[in-house]
């Protein structure tokens, strides 16, 4: 592929290249950015960083309106909730934060300064003017959230706006195949909860859980930390998200709490690394106790974590309750409850109940009409909440409807001492 053909400007050397860019921006008042030249798909593309505030001015977005033609705009309708959620992200990290590069699109081909050669892919210096204006082709969200986070990092020992982001900039007039490049830049597969869980160690809900997963006899080597789902003769006992319901229940008393919910309230609840390491100490004690007494746990605890006998798992998980994400949702429901009480030896003797009074096989009479119906078992909150009362009045609690009014997540931290 030559250069040439696409309308840059070749020298004989790299030096000579840079040169010529800076008299080009010096005698038009514009900016030379270092950059790389390269050819994909049948265009001329380039890739460099801007910095944040050269973004808000340069680069624009053009969002269609819900309910309009969105043939007629460059983007899709904006989104304000992400762009809110991803410049909080940005306030609360601003010394340790990432974005994704942005993918703009510049309608016509900027001053391009190459060294000459016959090359695919090449340094080079372009030129750009301050009446030079870049549409996004991916990256809306992340543009407006840089500009919404600028209104609130503005100290004097900020750095945000001189902080840079990647971009590749696609030269393209038609609109049409910029929004089919939108479209294509949008085949991305979702990360999987349990893998976003495993990496996402900002949150201290997380961190938690890795600690538990990692400390808990029955869990550790045991836990698919990367599927979406799991297997039917997967070895593996159950998903990290799956635990980490569990730990939610735990936690706030709400499985299905929503992840926009869960930054604030897992800081006011476990936001100092003394309440986390306390509560991971009272949930290991708790599943530790569970291991020891619960079938078919502790015959699980005893097997190797790969290898034939692992496969014993597959067997366990069709014919118990407690082998199932929702026998775990109501496992966490119970012993929130029972970590409301500041007296351990009370707690244990309740979990050796949990473990030895309730049938946890999957046709026990206990399950049937709550979350069991036919050969399935319900994920809803409603019939797991009825399947959990049942559990507690059978361990001997008392079972009120005061107690599903209680704030979620703060009565066994603060009872305790926390």
């Amino acid at each position: 592929m030559f250069f040439a053909e696409l309308g840059l400007t070749q020298h004989d050397s790299l030096t000579a290249a840079q040169q010529a860019a800076s008299e080009a921006a010096s005698a038009s008042g514009g900016r030379s950015f270092t950059c790389v030249v390269f050819h994909q798909g049948g265009r001329l593309m380039l890739t460099t960083a801007f910095s944040n505030a050269f973004l808000i001015n340069h680069v624009v977005a053009e969002p269609a309106t819900k309910g309009g033609n969105p043939r007629m705009a460059t983007n899709r309708p904006m989104d304000s909730a992400h762009v809110r959620a991803i410049g909080k992200y940005l306030v609360e990290n601003e010394q340790n934060y990432i974005l994704p590069p942005l993918t703009l699109n510049v309608r016509s081909v900027p001053a391009i300064h190459v060294p000459r050669g016959n090359f695919a892919t090449a340094v080079g210096f372009v030129v750009i003017g301050d009446e030079t204006r870049f549409s996004v082709t991916d990256g809306q969200h992340r543009l407006a959230a840089i500009t919404k986070a600028s209104e609130s990092l503005t100290g004097a020992d900020s750095t945000f706006m001189s902080d840079s982001i990647s971009v590749v900039i696609v030269v393209e007039p038609d609109l049409a195949r910029i929004h089919q490049d939108f479209a294509d830049a949008a085949q991305t597969k979702q990360i999987p909860a349990s893998l976003l869980a495993a990496f996402n160690t900002r949150e201290p809900l997380n961190r938690v859980l890795t600690k538990i997963v990692d400390g808990s006899r029955l869990f550790h080597g045991r836990i698919d930390e990367t599927s979406k789902s799991l297997s039917k003769n997967s070895p593996a006992i159950f998903l990290l998200n799956q635990v980490r319901g569990m730990v939610k229940e735990l936690l706030f008393r709400d499985y299905a709490l929503s992840e926009s919910s869960i930054p604030a309230r897992s800081n006011q609840v476990i936001g100092f690394t003394e309440r986390q390491d306390a509560f991971v100490e009272r949930t290991l004690s708790m599943m530790e106790i569970l291991t020891k007494h619960m079938t078919p746990w502790v015959a699980i605890a005893d097997l190797p974590t790969s290898g034939g006998p692992a496969n014993q798992v597959v067997d366990y998980r069709k014919h118990f309750i407690n082998m199932t994400a929702t026998g775990l949702v109501v496992i966490g429901h119970v012993a929130y409850e029972i970590e409301k009480n500041p007296d351990p030896a009370w707690r244990a003797a309740r979990y050796v109940d949990l473990a030895t009074k309730v049938d946890w096989r999957r046709d026990a009479e206990i399950w049937q009409g709550t979350i069991i119906s036919g050969d399935k078992i319900s994920t809803t909150r409603a019939p797991g909440r009825l399947a959990a009362k049942k559990v507690i009045a059978e361990i001997g609690l008392p079972v009120t409807d005061a107690v599903d009014n209680a704030f979620p997540g703060m009565e066994p931290l603060v009872s305790a001492g926390f």
